[in-house]
């Protein structure tokens, strides 16, 4: 019994005494990496959000990409916005942010508040990190 005893305690001093050279070599995941950078992203997502909330949609459409801005208005988002207020009430908050990357487009997830419901718009940025499209 004691020899099994001893045994134990050997392994888990050996394996204790390893922890401190695993620990310094850790090295951060790409995921983080992706988050950190996405920042900027999340910033021009709330931003563009808040835009639309105070209805200063053509200051919104400017925070697109040049090819989408020839396809879509700031009527277009007008409309688009106002079909949201009218289902789901007044804008209230964005309560979070979740950045999902692509290989050719990244998309801002917003959860956000309004009078009557909780919706999560999307906000989708291209390879330059510009907004070139956005639904709920």
């Amino acid at each position: 019994m004691k020899t099994i005893l001893s045994l134990v305690l050997l392994a888990t001093v050996a394996v204790v005494d390893t922890l401190p050279a695993q620990a310094q070599s850790f090295q951060p995941l790409q995921g983080v990496e992706a988050i950190a950078q996405a920042t900027p992203m999340v910033s021009q997502a709330e931003e563009f959000v808040s835009l639309l909330a105070d209805g200063e949609f053509n200051q919104a459409l400017q925070k697109y990409d040049a090819i989408a801005r020839e396809n879509i208005t700031s009527e277009t988002l007008e409309t688009t916005w106002q079909d949201l207020v009218a289902k789901s009430g007044d804008f209230q908050e964005i309560v979070s942010t979740e950045t999902v990357p692509g290989e050719e487009q990244d998309v801002v997830l917003l959860t956000t508040r309004f009078e009557q419901d909780t919706v999560v718009l999307f906000v989708i940025f291209d390879e330059e990190q510009q907004i070139n499209s956005f639904t709920y």
